[in-house]
């Protein structure tokens, strides 16, 4: 059951990066709170303000990110979300953490967007936001989980919010370095020519290591195969189309 006022644990010390947490999610109705990166410091501030959610650096001094997960279980209170951040692309880091329960695992720096989506999603709750909208933003999650694109590498994100764009406005597809790539650079604080690699970086690995069946289903009859895998502006494309399509259809079934 999610409480009227939700609360956020950070463990961020930067007065700039406090300020900037702060002044996002004040504008949502949601209340955060910050301690030193000290794990010990981190359990007391859990036991003293109950945060639904902890967004943590995965190494702490005195105990780390993992340690403060396992010493929770043993407490009468635990957060029902636990967020870990690193500044290292690192499967082996990324899977000790899903292992151990975190429900995710972000690159530093961050879009505060993203965690407002990423716990909104996990908690059920649109923080204001169109149910439209949300059911949308998790309907894309979805395939992209089923595709096999990793939810720790930057390019996911930056790969989702390309699909629902694509889906409101199909012709931006024709527009990718002009339109799409900017757009999504602006909404994540990064650049343009950042977004198309790590776009490129995530459909590499879900082409390699992801389920073949479901991209056999969704691009078996439109890739070449002498060229392997599609390109950022093919996947978005056929993706949202089909999307698109699907949404259309619901809606004619109403």
């Amino acid at each position: 059951m999610i409480t009227k006022e939700l609360r956020i644990l950070f463990s961020e010390q930067n007065p700039e990066q406090q300020a900037g947490i702060k002044n996002y999610f004040d504008s949502k109705g949601i209340k955060t709170y910050f301690c030193a990166r000290d794990g010990r410091e981190v359990l007391k501030e859990i036991e003293r303000i109950a945060p639904q959610a902890v967004v943590l650096d995965v190494f702490l001094s005195s105990l780390d990110a993992i340690g403060v997960k396992r010493a929770c279980e043993n407490k009468s209170f635990s957060p029902k979300l636990f967020f870990a951040v690193g500044s290292c692309d690192n499967d082996k880091i990324a899977n000790q953490l899903y292992g151990a329960g975190f429900d995710y695992y972000m690159l530093k720096p961050y879009a505060f967007e993203m965690v407002e989506d990423r716990i909104g999603e996990l908690l059920g709750a649109a923080f204001g936001r169109k149910v439209q909208e949300h059911d949308l933003e998790c309907r894309v999650s979805e395939i992209l989980h089923t595709m096999g694109v990793p939810a720790h590498v930057k390019g996911y994100n930056f790969l989702r919010q390309s699909i629902i764009m694509a889906i409101k406005e199909p012709e931006i597809i024709s527009l990718v370095t002009k339109r799409l790539y900017p757009d999504i650079a602006k909404l994540n604080g990064t650049t343009a020519s950042r977004v198309e690699r790590a776009i490129r970086h995530a459909i590499e690995i879900a082409w390699d290591r992801g389920n073949v069946e479901v991209m056999n289903d969704y691009f078996g009859y439109t890739i070449n195969n002498m060229r392997g895998k599609p390109t950022n502006s093919e996947f978005i494309a056929m993706i949202s189309d089909r999307m698109r399509l699907a949404l259309k259809k619901e809606k004619l079934a109403l």
